[in-house]
């Protein structure tokens, strides 16, 4: 007997799409021993580790932040603060402002909470968009409460009384409850109750709560005492601020990385090094954190919108991410001066300022209103290129080569070290062709067969740019381009303001900057001064990730 019963198989289930489903042996025992997968030296020394799988739930995954940044129990104690004897609401600037714009939301939510002396209420427009749920009608906010000597609550206030209310909450809590244990690593009993209130004075609200009253949960889910209390909102943090990092793919497992919370910051990265991945994920999780409008957050990237903002002051904005700012110049003014003005109007709860930049792309030889390379700190560098096939990246790091070699007058020759740091992942397929004194007729007639020849392979429209000098010189390639690929029946043709739409790109490499697709045309790159035409290549080929095409 005590043979037989020692051979059964372990009695385990897992979910799995919705499903409840029988794990094996093999399965088992893989959870069980799982362990963090093995990095590379130069990742370990630049790296912390936020949550190990040592120590976490299986489906977890493991978190890291760059050494020298905020540990998780730092973001936590500045953007969650947990104090003695007192119950905070975060953040304040919107609970003012949803306080203000409905009477009688105060006293309601004040009413729920009042027995809970020391914790925090996380207010939302939507805590299912910050989890990537759908939206729903009618919601005026959803209000967090993790609370000492209470299971972690979550409040969805309706405008007026809604039959789905319910199930809306009861979704919400659940998947921020997984997001917990699942990304946040959250090991102790932990559930989220869902409670739904209703605003219109139309509703009696003890009726609706009568209705909808929550489960009651053992003690052992409730949070014990303020180390519980910050356990948990650690967790919350990573669900917050952590995103896939691009060393995903390399390491051949499922990485993290962990946002700081810092408010201003300099981001500097060669072409590939994932910077305008960066600042699309910084501004959702500023969203997310901050619980913000989109409006309240402003992407700059170009001098033209650079122009239109400090011209009109926009007294709503509070977070500022500018791309690309190394082409920026002070003809139109101190742009950064006015920003770092703009995101720390609010003395107590100052906005986010992050500048991503690459002296190597600069496209002018003035004065670009940044400060002093050894003044810009706090700063980050992005030191791993992936996003290049293996002979565009030796082009890219040949004219590199060539602006070491003779810099401009406008580029710190302290940041050229930049270049003996920065690790290219090699092994990505592709090619690269330079091809000299062709006419505009012989050109376009081989970009359309070439588009062509892809296309045919599996390859679409969208994979493919054209890339002129200047916006001038768009106008001048059009109806030769469109001509020739008409010819091959292709006819998908349209600017970088519909980057995302299923056409071939024909616009300048400056307008293009940041964006990127699989097959790059350069036709005639030419600048004003020769001094800058090194840098002007790079960004041509670093648009390019795996086939680029150059006709000089």
């Amino acid at each position: 007997m005590e043979a037989n019963h020692c051979s059964l198989a372990p009695r385990s289930w897992m979910v799995k799409q919705k499903y409840v489903c029988p794990l094996t042996i093999e399965e088992w025992l893989k959870k069980m021993m799982d362990a963090d997968p093995e990095f590379p030296p130069d990742f370990t020394e630049a790296f912390e580790s936020q949550l190990s799988l040592s120590d976490s739930p299986s489906l977890c995954r493991p978190v890291y932040s760059k050494k020298g940044l905020e540990h998780k129990a730092d973001l936590q104690r500045h953007l969650f603060p947990v104090s003695p004897g007192h119950l905070r609401y975060t953040p304040e600037s919107l609970w003012k402002e949803l306080s203000s714009q409905h009477e009688g939301l105060e006293e309601l939510i004040n009413k729920q909470v009042q027995l809970f002396s020391q914790g925090i209420v996380i207010l939302s427009r939507s805590w299912a968009v910050d989890l990537n749920l759908q939206e729903k009608p009618g919601v005026i906010c959803d209000a967090l409460l993790i609370a000492k000597n209470s299971t972690p609550i979550l409040y969805t206030i309706l405008r007026e009384q809604d039959a789905e209310g319910q199930d809306y909450c009861t979704r919400t809590a659940f998947t921020l409850k997984q997001s917990l244990v699942n990304v946040g690593g959250y090991t102790r009993k932990v559930c989220v109750r869902a409670k739904v209130l209703c605003l219109s004075p139309e509703s009696s609200t003890e009726a609706l709560e009568a209705a909808v009253s929550v489960m009651d949960y053992p003690a052992s889910y409730s949070l014990a005492g303020t180390q519980h209390v910050e356990a948990l909102l650690q967790s919350l943090v990573i669900v917050l601020l952590g995103f896939r990092s691009l060393l995903s793919d390399q390491l051949s497992c499922e990485v993290l990385n962990l946002l700081t919370a810092q408010q201003e910051l300099f981001v500097h990265g060669l072409p590939g090094s994932g910077k305008t991945i960066m600042a699309m994920k910084i501004m959702e999780k500023i969203r997310n954190v901050f619980h913000c409008e989109a409006e309240t957050i402003l992407y700059v990237c170009e001098n033209q919108p650079l122009r239109n903002f400090i011209r009109e002051y926009f007294d709503h904005i509070q977070h500022i991410i500018i791309d690309e700012a190394q082409n920026f110049r002070t003809e139109d003014g101190d742009w950064y001066g006015k920003a770092k003005t703009i995101t720390q109007r609010e003395k107590d709860c100052p906005g986010i300022l992050w500048i991503f930049l690459d002296y190597f792309q600069t496209s002018h030889l003035t004065r670009s209103g940044l400060p002093l390379l050894s003044a810009q700190y706090p700063r980050e560098e992005l030191t791993r290129v992936v996003r290049n096939a293996d002979e565009i990246a030796e082009y890219i790091q040949k004219k590199m080569q060539r602006i070491i070699e003779n810099p401009s007058v406008n580029i710190p020759h302290e940041y050229l070290a930049i270049l003996g740091e920065t690790k290219w992942a090699p092994g990505v397929s592709g090619s690269k062709m330079i091809i000299e004194n062709w006419t505009v007729e012989q050109i376009v007639t081989y970009v359309a067969d070439t588009c062509r020849f892809f296309f045919e392979r599996g390859y679409s429209p969208k994979d493919v740019a054209v890339l002129v000098s200047t916006t001038r010189e768009v106008g001048r390639y059009r109806y030769e381009l469109l001509k020739a690929l008409r010819k091959k029946r292709i006819v998908h043709l349209s600017d970088a303001s519909d980057v995302l739409g299923d056409h071939i790109v024909l616009d300048s490499v400056r307008r293009f900057s940041g964006l990127e697709r699989n097959i790059v045309f350069g036709i005639h790159p030419r600048t004003t001064d020769p001094a800058i035409l090194p840098n002007i290549l790079i960004c041509l080929a670093s648009r390019a990730k795996q086939h680029l095409y150059i006709f000089l």
